[in-house]
């Protein structure tokens, strides 16, 4: 006999905290592999292939995946996550999961260590594959806010598992991902294949950035489709890495252990593989919220995102530690910055109502008048509702000079501000 756990949140409607009840029932054993130890992913049904289509919602990979035979859940694909995490369960949310024992993670961010459980033996499917023996580590707390962030429920994160068994191609321009046997996958003439070394099943690149000396610096990143961003450096790991002449302080995002501040520049070039990009927004954390990675200083010097990973068709082969990039159709896009201040969420993903969450000091949003809680009602004459989140990043990012006329409802008033976008740096 198995025991699984089964999970359910429940809000208390009189009590101000979120409960976990649990009890253990016998569960059926899945059918396996040959071997019932081996977690690796396999395709079904005879398969010697898969395409699973995915959204894309600034910049991150979402595709969908079933947990022992949930409901279909939306997980984001991450290649700097080893280990699959599970996140932000809620009210009424069921699920069956093995328990292991109780643990404590690391990772960016100014906060403290995060609890998380750390459940094995998990079933996991996608479209035409699946695998047992799958190791989850569920987050007790949903730090992240990635569902109000994105627009759409976001239940976990998934990396490493895809990505060791497969050969994994990212069309970004197609929305579509292709994964194979390696034994199917042949390097063509053409190519241009960059090794890459998988360590604790993250997968590093070595590239040179330039900054304004106008010297190339050698960097070893990271390469993160979980990182919206295009570029962060990590100016405590290199004294060769330095910050460009203009920069702003900026909110750079959320790691799993709290907000993530620092500066925010360009540098002048970055190479990669044969290709130079220019002009490159690049986040510079600041030291606090690194504390938690100063054990892999000597191993990085930061990492290169999804902003930069989408100019290319990606192919990754972890078994043979290289990586295939061919330009798209992005790859001469201009590296665009929120040029408003304000910071969109969705307080009820899946719902086009929008929150102005966070606003930057001295931005033009702050100095119009607009503030943190905000509900937006009218974005440029037309209703907010109408926008998808990532239009209105789109049009945040557009033009400078470019003017904004927002409505919004603060305390049970309608207010009406406008402003122009400005190319902060």
């Amino acid at each position: 006999m198995n025991v699984a756990l089964t999970c359910f949140f429940l809000w208390k409607r009189f009590m101000p905290f979120l409960c976990i009840i649990v009890f253990f029932s016998a569960c059926k054993t899945i059918e396996t592999p040959i071997n019932p130890y081996d977690n690796s992913l396999y395709f079904s049904n005879g398969r010697k292939f898969s395409t699973i289509p995915f959204k894309m919602v600034n910049n991150l990979i979402i595709i969908p995946l079933r947990l022992n035979k949930s409901d279909t859940m939306n997980f984001i694909l991450d290649t700097g996550v080893r280990t699959a995490l599970l996140i932000g369960l809620r009210t009424g949310d069921s699920l069956q999961l093995k328990y292991a024992r109780k643990i404590k993670i690391k990772g960016l961010g100014e906060g403290e260590d995060v609890e998380a459980i750390h459940s094995f033996g998990n079933r996991i499917d996608l479209p035409g594959i699946y695998g047992i023996n799958q190791d989850i580590l569920i987050l007790l707390q949903d730090v992240f806010f990635f569902s109000s962030k994105l627009g759409m429920r976001i239940h976990g994160i998934l990396g490493y598992d895809m990505f060791k068994n497969f050969v994994v191609d990212i069309n970004y321009e197609r929305k579509e991902l292709l994964l194979r046997h390696h034994s199917r996958f042949k390097i063509k003439k053409k190519d241009n294949v960059i090794p890459i070394s998988v360590e604790e099943g993250k997968p590093y690149v070595k590239a040179k950035i330039m900054s304004d000396d106008n010297n190339w610096v050698d960097v070893k990143l990271i390469v993160d489709t979980g990182a919206s961003h295009a570029l962060s450096l990590d100016i405590f790991s290199n004294a060769n890495i330095r910050l460009p002449s203009k920069i702003r302080d900026a909110y750079l995002g959320r790691g799993l252990n709290g907000d993530i501040r620092g500066k925010i520049g360009r540098i002048k070039s970055f190479h990669l593989g044969g290709f130079e990009l220019d002009n490159i927004l690049t986040s510079f954390p600041d030291s606090a919220s690194l504390r938690h990675v100063v054990d892999v200083a000597e191993r990085r010097n930061g990492n290169v995102g999804a902003e930069i990973l989408k100019r290319f068709h990606l192919t990754f082969d972890y078994l043979n530690q290289r990586m295939i990039v061919r330009p798209n159709a992005y790859f001469k896009k201009p590296f665009v910055y929120n040029m408003s201040g304000i910071e969109i969420s969705t307080p009820v993903p899946g719902l086009p109502l929008y929150v102005i969450s966070d606003i930057e000091e001295d931005s033009p949003a702050e100095r119009a008048g607009l503030k943190k809680g905000d509900q937006l009602l009218y974005l440029n004459n037309k209703l907010a509702f109408q926008y998808s989140l990532n239009e209105i990043i789109a049009l945040f990012q557009s033009k400078a000079g470019r003017k904004i006329v927002i409505s919004v409802q603060r305390n049970g008033v309608v207010m009406r501000f406008e402003f122009a976008l400005e190319k902060p740096i």
